[in-house]
């Protein structure tokens, strides 16, 4: 029964693919054929009257042989925004096909299958081209890293931590843009503006020195510097405990007075032998 979906679903998509392939050749042949044309329910009966029915046939049988490749070397193209996005802009530039106007109803995977089956050249070259695509877009992923501290916990705070930095630091990228609110629009945000892993390694790590400045202030909140001249025995005791509890010099002291305030055991002994007052 599986198969049997499968299979109808592949043949559905072959015809959708010849449909517009014949749909584009002969509008660019006949500049007046309707734009909103492309979305008639019975599309090549419709083109017809545009083409003799012999015609189109033959146009597909050749279509079907020096134009269109097969739906397996196609498959890895998914229903992925992210992914369909970066490729349609790969083919722009690579193949040059411009299918402008573009119907309404054309988007997505679709266009960017119409955009490689319109792409006239060699079959054989054409299958050169579309693995070295998926090869690229592999490659591209692997600089999906760089962005891996975003993800790894307050994924949210971290990216409209990063949405604020871009805005002040890449005002004409971000100008009319949406924040981003994730990893996966950081991501989609980089491949939109198109610059290179050095680039992106250099922006996130002044995102993340930023990020880190920012949690130390807070951190540093009730919280002033004082001067104290102490002993260097005083020191080398101070060093010792911090040593042994894994601790700072700043928290060794504020445990020690915090823990006086509180009990007041030791310090009026030490005062008063000491003839501090």
């Amino acid at each position: 029964m599986r198969g049997t979906v499968v299979e109808e679903e592949r043949r559905r998509l072959a015809e959708a693919r010849l449909d517009t392939w014949l749909w584009f050749e002969i509008r660019e042949k006949r500049k007046n054929l309707p734009l909103e044309s492309f979305d008639y329910e019975n599309l090549r009966e419709y083109l017809t009257e545009f083409e003799y029915e012999p015609r189109i046939n033959k146009l597909i049988n050749i279509t079907s042989k020096r134009h269109l490749l097969p739906i397996d070397q196609l498959k890895w193209i998914a229903n992925d925004e992210r992914q369909i996005n970066w490729l349609l802009s790969y083919a722009t530039k690579t193949l040059g096909v411009d299918l402008s106007p573009l119907p309404t109803r054309l988007s997505g995977r679709e266009l960017l299958l119409a955009k490689i089956d319109f792409y006239n050249i060699d079959l054989d070259e054409k299958s050169s081209i579309i693995d070295k695509m998926r090869s690229d877009w592999n490659e591209y992923l692997k600089s999906d890293i760089i962005f891996k501290w975003f993800k790894d916990k307050e994924e949210a705070v971290r990216c409209a931590f990063a949405w604020e930095w871009l805005i002040k630091n890449k005002p004409r990228e971000t100008y009319g843009q949406q924040a981003i609110n994730n990893h996966n629009e950081l991501l989609r945000f980089y491949d939109w503006i198109e610059v290179n892993e050095a680039q992106k390694k250099l922006d996130v790590a002044s995102i993340k020195k930023k990020w880190s400045q920012q949690k130390y202030r807070e951190g540093m909140k009730g919280k002033s510097q004082y001067n104290f001249m102490l002993s260097d025995q005083v020191i080398a005791d101070l060093d010792k405990m911090a040593g042994r509890y894994e601790a700072t010099r700043p928290q060794i002291i504020e445990a020690l007075i915090e823990m006086e305030a509180a009990q007041g055991n030791y310090l009026p002994k030490k005062i008063k032998k000491t003839s501090l007052y």
